[in-house]
């Protein structure tokens, strides 16, 4: 009777894909480093570039990396990441098992970040597997706090009966550090082409409604954060609206995103009240004013509700305010 050497006793067959776009030198070399000296060490580094100009592209090279170039106003969250690693598999063969995606400003934090996150996959069942977000040290007290929230310190593996728990965030999975059991990608199509955003919400659907598992790795963790202004805030909810609007199906199979939102800013109000007095807080370095705090919990969640909201109801806005409030505004010029 023949058995399966599991991951854990043998190096996994994974290429690494990441799209860059001026992620700035000092900061692509410690991308570069980190994934060095990672533990389990990729096939292959795919990098899809759309024409960055700060000398990271050079550093790419010299470290061995497969670059395609395409432009920035081709590029496609889905869309781009699947053309390139269309264009490495026409190139490689034999294909690989596994496909980790992060993007240029995701740092892995530990030499056994790849590696926890591709064990994982020792199970059949699990399609992909996504990895712990940990903020970077000039976060804001509501970025860490987000953190901390969609990527806590246990580790759980969902399937689709799931949703009646967990609802929307069922299908929860971000391409900031995500891998993929490449044949599963292949059955349902890859990566879709016609979002704005959400290209791996998108597949995680796909798969759960397939019968198979997402696992979210807390061992498996890296540096990624940002620090939007108000502006970008909508922006970033607009799309998340517009996406919503645009898949229909995902709201009506795992349930609408309003109701992760309250649970949201109740853990934020938690949080301002208790980091008052607790010293020892897992996120004591980025303890907020509570006033201050409380002015910015109220005015970015009502920023973000009204992107949200007017994303929803983009069909009924005019050309010009899509444009506007728009955070990828490219995917819009290429589906006027």
């Amino acid at each position: 009777m023949s058995t399966v050497t599991p991951l854990s006793a043998r190096a996994p067959n994974f290429w690494v894909l990441v799209p860059t776009y001026n992620p700035g030198l000092e900061a692509w070399a410690q991308w570069v480093q980190a994934l060095q000296t990672q533990n389990d060490k990729p096939a292959q580094v795919v990098v899809v570039d759309s024409g960055s100009t700060d000398g990271s592209l050079a550093l790419s090279q010299q470290a061995g990396f497969t670059v395609f170039h395409t432009l920035a106003k081709d590029f496609n969250h889905g869309g781009t990441r699947q053309w390139a690693l269309d264009q490495a598999l026409k190139l490689s063969v034999p294909p690989p098992q596994f496909l980790v995606c992060l993007t240029q400003d995701a740092l892995l934090a530990s030499a056994d970040s790849l590696q926890a996150l591709l064990r994982t996959f020792d199970n059949p069942e699990v399609a992909a597997a996504f990895g712990r977000q940990l903020p970077k040290k000039e976060a804001t007290w509501l970025e860490a706090h987000s953190r901390t929230f969609n990527y806590p310190a246990i580790s759980r593996t969902v399937q689709f009966e799931d949703k009646a728990n967990l609802g929307i965030k069922t299908c929860f999975l971000s391409n900031s550090f995500a891998a993929y059991r490449l044949q599963d990608l292949q059955k349902i199509g890859g990566f879709p082409n016609h979002l704005p955003l959400g290209e791996d919400t998108y597949v995680a659907a796909q798969f759960l409604i397939a019968g198979r598992h997402i696992c979210y790795q807390a061992t498996a963790r890296v540096y990624h954060s940002h620090n939007y202004n108000g502006r970008q805030d909508f922006q970033r909810m607009f799309d998340t609206g517009v996406f919503h609007a645009q898949n229909q199906w995902l709201l009506g199979r795992f349930g609408a995103a309003e109701g992760e939102g309250l649970r949201l800013l109740m853990s934020q109000w938690r949080y301002l009240m208790q980091s008052q007095s607790i010293e020892t807080s897992t996120l004591k370095d980025f303890k907020p004013h509570w006033a201050l705090g409380l002015l910015q919990l109220l005015t970015i969640n009502c920023t973000k509700y009204a992107g949200y909201k007017m994303g929803r109801a983009y069909k009924y806005l005019p050309y010009f305010l899509v444009q506007k409030f728009a955070m990828h505004k490219v995917f819009w010029q290429k589906n006027s």
